[in-house]
């Protein structure tokens, strides 16, 4: 039997009640689409051709390949997806599918997305946050920022992490919000409520309703799903009036008492993207004089917060100056990193000389860029791996490294979206690393791509 919650990104498929969920919400999608996404999201990494998913969802019965589009639209509605720039769902012409996206089984705590293997060059900075878990399981409470620009790794470090964690310290609670843009930055607390839903629904879920409902009501009222009618009306009596000072006051306070049972890892992603209210909370749970076994780590994007004067910069810089806080800022791979990553995607770990160093010039290292022009590289039968080596299939020296369409994209969307004093910002800054992938000049060559990936 396959597992009962897998989580990717903001979403949560539960396989046992056939339903998706987005944080508390539930988000409505067809019987039919619901098996095509749970296909995608079971075999996570691989192409999976148009046959094998009529074969597995409907082995008796004809069906047009086209109705498949019919079905991954509707999925990519709801999770927002862009065929042009896939998030999860990504379109192989002619082919099939691939789900893109890191997938999470809840129930088994294993990360099976298929970039899970290829982490490279993280390893000083998981051992730094290994070092501040084990510090919070001894009652050490911990606040710690990932930073680094878009395409980095930030993500894919906290995934990783997060994996090894359940592996080395199953004593460890471990609960994920994500913010999102737009919708995620408008709603208080959004990411922070996500991950309590999942610490309520998950092992010792009873628990944790029973201590919010105890010492943390103006918490537990925005879950009706986990209270009575009865409950959840006295619960509003209790609540009128309450202030952003008691609601602040009440979640450190439950925090105190759910870690006192069982350590407590946190992570919210981007809160570039969070609502003040969210660093409110993680400023005042790093403050706070009680020892507690729990470590909160929160992944941003710095030019972002810069750019947005968003609270989050100045609430970190006070808690560093106070030793409160600790940040471990992602940089580009090395050159040298760049060239384990070509082996471990080649079984027999050989790689063809120049070919690391051409992709490091071309992309500086920054992951995102990396794999994407590998791909490239690979779809336009540049290079293939062929019996566990890579090989080149035009001399380097002529090979021109274009910018891959999603890519190109993903920037030019970025782009539109900047204010005016942003984009006075970007005119003056330095030429830009999408020069150096390939001198297009579409998109603002004078553009600089280390805040154009913010």
């Amino acid at each position: 039997m396959g597992p009962a919650m897998i989580r990717f990104g903001s979403f949560r498929l539960d396989t046992a009640n056939q339903c998706l969920w987005r944080g508390e919400a539930r988000v409505a999608l067809t019987p039919k689409a619901f098996g095509v996404l749970r296909y995608l999201v079971e075999h996570p990494g691989r192409l999976v051709t148009h046959s094998e998913l009529l074969e597995a969802l409907w082995p008796a019965t004809y069906i047009e390949p086209g109705v498949l589009r019919k079905y991954i639209l509707e999925i990519r509605r709801v999770l927002g997806d862009r065929l042009d720039t896939p998030v999860f769902i990504e379109t192989l012409p002619k082919r099939g599918y691939q789900f893109v996206a890191s997938v999470i089984d809840e129930s088994a705590g294993m990360l099976s997305a298929a970039g899970t293997k290829r982490i490279v060059g993280r390893e000083p900075a998981l051992v730094e946050l290994g070092g501040y878990l084990s510090k919070a399981r001894r009652n050490e409470r911990q606040v710690v920022f990932i930073t680094g620009e878009a395409g980095i790794g930030k993500t894919a470090l906290a995934d990783e992490f997060q994996r090894r964690a359940r592996v080395d310290a199953p004593d460890v609670r471990i609960a994920r919000g994500q913010c999102v843009e737009g919708y995620g930055g408008t709603e208080a607390y959004y990411a922070v409520l996500e991950a309590l839903g999942q610490l309520c629904q998950g092992s010792g879920g009873e628990s944790v309703v029973q201590t919010l409902a105890a010492q943390a009501p103006t918490w537990l009222v925005q879950f009706p799903a986990l209270v009575k009618r009865e409950q959840r009306e006295m619960l509003q009596r209790e609540i009128l009036g309450a202030t952003r000072e008691r609601m602040l006051r009440e979640i450190g306070e439950a925090l105190e008492t759910i870690t006192s049972e069982k350590p407590l890892l946190l992570v919210l992603e981007d809160l570039h993207w969070a609502h003040a209210s969210t660093i409110d909370l993680i400023s005042a749970l790093a403050r706070r004089r009680a020892s507690g076994k729990l470590m909160l780590m929160g992944t941003y994007r710095p030019v972002d917060v810069t750019l947005a004067e968003h609270p989050l910069e100045a609430v970190k810089q006070d808690l560093l100056v106070h030793q409160l806080c600790h940040e471990i800022a992602l940089h580009p791979l090395e050159e040298s990193e760049v060239a384990e990553y070509l082996a471990i995607e080649a079984e027999a770990g050989s790689v063809p000389e120049g070919l690391a160093g051409l992709i490091y010039r071309h992309t500086e290292g920054n992951p995102l860029f990396m794999v994407a022009v590998l791909e490239h590289m690979q779809t336009r039968g540049l290079i293939a791996v062929e019996n566990g080596n890579w090989q080149i299939k035009a001399p380097l020296e002529r090979v021109d490294l274009e910018v891959p369409e999603n890519l190109r994209r993903m920037i030019e969307l970025q782009i539109e979206g900047l204010s005016e004093e942003e984009q006075r910002v970007l005119e003056a800054a330095p030429k830009d690393r999408l020069e150096m992938l390939s001198g297009v000049d579409r998109v603002a060559p004078d553009q600089n791509a280390s805040r154009l990936w913010q």
